[in-house]
């Protein structure tokens, strides 16, 4: 006799809760999978980490989602992506060892003041990237290439946004923008559906990024403002970049460095090189 779909659940999820390794299992209601079931899996190993899986049992289709403590500890200190932030939000805790997967929600939801300065920081500096990419490909002529950088600037735009009404982004992230900055939405509707020319939307955008580049620039760097401020004397680009925060936040930081110069953030000097006999160029803060 076939096992009804809430006896076949109550088997795996107790199969589950015996192994050592797993801390939580969650449910995500919803799930597109047609006649199927989505589970979150937390466990103790590092191995775990992004592991999925597509299992049939007992006539039921399951998919598997493993992520280790690990990574959602450090994700408490550099953020959620999207869609696993829409997980943790949305989800049904299962099983839940030691009540760690109710703490560890309430963490990872929270978005502190140093996180939201990073993933700021962050998306300003994807938003300042693909600008740039966006004009180089207009200056050689390639419209379609200019036109794909700038939907990637507006994504940017968007999800930085979000992160500054203190919210993760949603995996419907235009909808959540409509809700919060018409003006963005707008802007991302004008460049995919105007009846116009795509060279004359986007010669309208370009003037609204420039605007909100030069605009939004004191509060967006705050974060690395504040690590430069850590060591007295100059950077070298090479050195912020391999800094372990930077690296951890995921910043553009050559593009974001030479628009904090332009703007008389940062001052380009002269340094001693790694090589003997050579220079390079390094970056102190101004004000």
């Amino acid at each position: 006799m076939d096992m009804r779909p809430e006896e076949s659940q109550q088997t795996y999820l107790e199969l589950l809760q015996k192994r050592l390794d797993v801390q939580a299992v969650l449910m995500l209601p919803n799930f597109p999978l047609r006649d199927g079931i989505f589970y979150l899996i937390v466990a103790s190993q590092p191995e775990s980490d992004n592991s999925i899986r597509r299992i049939f049992f007992q006539n039921q289709w399951i998919v598997e989602q493993w992520i280790s403590v690990w990574q959602l500890e450090k994700s408490v200190a550099y953020g959620l992506d999207e869609k696993l932030a829409h997980i943790v939000a949305k989800a049904e805790i299962l099983v839940d060892k030691d009540g760690y997967m109710r703490q560890m929600r309430q963490r990872l939801l929270r978005l502190t003041d140093s996180l939201q300065k990073k993933l700021i920081c962050k998306e300003y500096s994807r938003l300042v990237y693909f600008f740039h990419e966006a004009k180089e490909w207009l200056q050689q002529g390639s419209t379609l290439d200019a036109y794909h950088a700038f939907v990637q600037a507006l994504h940017a735009w968007a999800r930085l946004t979000v992160y500054e009404m203190g919210e993760y982004p949603q995996p419907a992230l235009w909808s959540q923008v409509k809700q919060l900055d018409s003006s963005v939405y707008k802007l991302y509707e004008e460049l995919s559906m105007n009846a116009e020319t795509l060279e004359k939307r986007i010669e309208l955008l370009v003037l609204a990024i420039e605007f909100a580049v030069t605009s939004r620039m004191k509060e967006s760097v705050r974060f690395l403002i504040e690590l430069m401020e850590t060591k007295e004397g100059p950077w070298r680009l090479q050195e912020l970049m391999n800094h372990p925060a930077v690296q951890a936040a995921d910043i553009e930081i050559p593009s974001l460095i030479e628009k904090m110069v332009q703007r008389s953030f940062l001052q380009e000097v002269v340094c001693p090189g790694t090589d003997e006999g050579a220079l390079e160029a390094c970056f102190i803060l101004l004000g």
